[in-house]
């Protein structure tokens, strides 16, 4: 896709598309790390939530500016411009979900003891995992390393395994309720599997953007 992106990449072909584009990435990060933090602490949901629905609400924001942008973009630049437009279309919806998958963590933390200690302990370290990945698949995306971006892949279809692995266990478990459990980890799996969307764009053709080398993405 590096080729694709040139034209984005000069200040009047859209490098403010791509700022965009980064911003909320990043903002979807900081919700769902807020997000997490509070269901693993067992913490006041109401401490974050303003500030988790003020995060979503400019990530939409700047999905529905971006959108406008890019048809915009391609109306001025023609045929040549809609390949890299189809694909930020495509992006910018990952980038979106995030935020979402951010409130629906928030919604669980209101109910008291939501997740054990046991739970707790699994649950961290995959969405610690999940979060850095938020952060190197927008480093990915802007730097276009197609070797980095395989071996990301890898460490994402492996969490998402992690994650299933874990839901099949509580579900199996008739002893006792794992509910929350069982949703917040596949809420986590979700945001991986957006972040490898994303990541997707540097390695796969656009026809097949989020099918993941291997599988997973939109597959699962």
């Amino acid at each position: 896709m590096f080729d694709l992106l040139q034209s984005f990449r000069d200040p009047e072909g859209g490098q403010h598309m791509l700022r965009r584009f980064r911003e909320m990435l990043s903002d979807g990060r900081r919700a769902f790390d807020s997000s997490v933090t509070i269901i693993i602490s067992g913490g006041d949901p109401a401490v974050v939530r303003d500030e988790v629905f003020r995060t979503d609400q400019r990530i939409n924001k700047n999905e529905q500016a971006l959108r406008r942008e890019l048809i915009v973009h391609a109306s001025v630049h023609g045929a040549t411009a809609f390949p890299t437009s189809l694909l930020l279309m495509s992006l910018v919806k990952d980038a979106e979900r995030i935020g979402d998958y951010a409130k629906n963590i928030l919604d669980l933390a209101r109910h008291e003891s939501a997740l054990s200690s046991d739970e707790k302990d699994l649950v961290s370290g995959m969405a610690t995992k999940a979060s850095q990945m938020l952060s190197q698949a927008a480093v990915l995306f802007d730097s276009q390393d197609k070797e980095a971006a395989a071996i990301f892949l890898k460490e994402e279809h492996a969490l998402r395994h992690q994650c299933e692995a874990a839901i099949d266990k509580w579900v199996d478990d008739t002893d006792r309720n794992h509910s929350a459990a069982c949703l917040v980890t596949r809420f986590i799996k979700r945001v991986a599997g957006h972040a490898g969307n994303v990541v997707s764009s540097v390695v796969m053709p656009l026809d097949k953007l989020d099918f993941h080398p291997g599988g997973g993405g939109d597959e699962d």
